[in-house]
């Protein structure tokens, strides 16, 4: 299965995205994304990066300090893989 990690945002709005082939079940797939979710209570920040995650169909927003160790190395090779968008 294909992720896809999309940063935008920042103080000059940059969209940068990066693409991993994964070996995850759905209900793995399922898991990391109720875990990951960013806080509901947490206000936008001015001038932040946001990460949002597009696996298949499905797109959302993400807050990658709560990403649990097993996928870590997932995440840090997307972020290290992040490249400009024209």
């Amino acid at each position: 299965m294909k992720i896809k990690l999309i940063r935008t945002g920042g103080f000059i709005p940059i969209t940068k995205e990066a693409e991993a082939d994964v070996n995850l079940s759905d209900k793995q797939v399922k898991q990391l994304l109720e875990i990951i979710q960013p806080d509901r209570i947490a206000s936008p920040i001015k001038d932040g990066h946001y990460y949002l995650l597009d696996i298949g169909t499905k797109s959302t927003l993400v807050d990658l300090e709560k990403v649990p160790d097993e996928y870590k190395s997932i995440f840090n090779k997307l972020k290290s893989d992040l490249k400009f968008i024209k």
